[in-house]
């Protein structure tokens, strides 16, 4: 059984001129995810994507004040450039490059992410958010640590 948390540790978070973020996972070999097609010895190349967005979004929902939700809206780009191993620590990087107010109290944000391995890049692009307001996320944005 998996945990399905994607985020390990957060190992730094920036958001002034430049907001930016960077986390740390390591999927665990027993892992659940490990049991598919890819076999044993491969990161799914959608578990990169998911560890991406999830970066991207930590830093919309912290760099909006947590008022509202980053839900991924597309990926405009997306390009494996390496594997990545069971056990292995990755480092995922996202830089906000920009936000956009569409009305009614959302915005939509796009952020750059890179997935690191210990042999260097494994995948990297561009994800688009559509951030909502959800009642009751204030609350959670106090729960969330860095």
């Amino acid at each position: 059984m998996t945990r399905y948390r994607f985020v390990d540790q957060v190992v730094s978070l920036e958001l002034g001129a430049s907001p930016r973020i960077e986390v740390a996972k390591t999927f665990a070999a027993q892992d659940d995810f490990f049991t598919g097609p890819t076999g044993p010895g491969r990161v799914p190349d959608s578990l990169l994507l998911e560890l991406a967005a999830m970066t991207g979004g930590h830093l919309v929902f912290r760099y909006l004040g947590g008022s509202r939700l980053p839900l991924l809206l597309k990926v405009p780009k997306w390009e494996i450039e390496g594997q990545a191993r069971p056990g292995e620590r990755l480092i995922a990087q996202a830089r906000l490059r920009g936000v956009s107010g569409v009305g009614d109290g959302a915005d939509v944000a796009e952020a750059a992410v890179e997935v690191h391995g210990p042999e260097g890049p494994v995948a990297g692009g561009r994800i688009v958010y559509v951030c909502v307001a959800v009642p009751g996320l204030e609350t959670l944005a106090g729960e969330v640590t860095v």
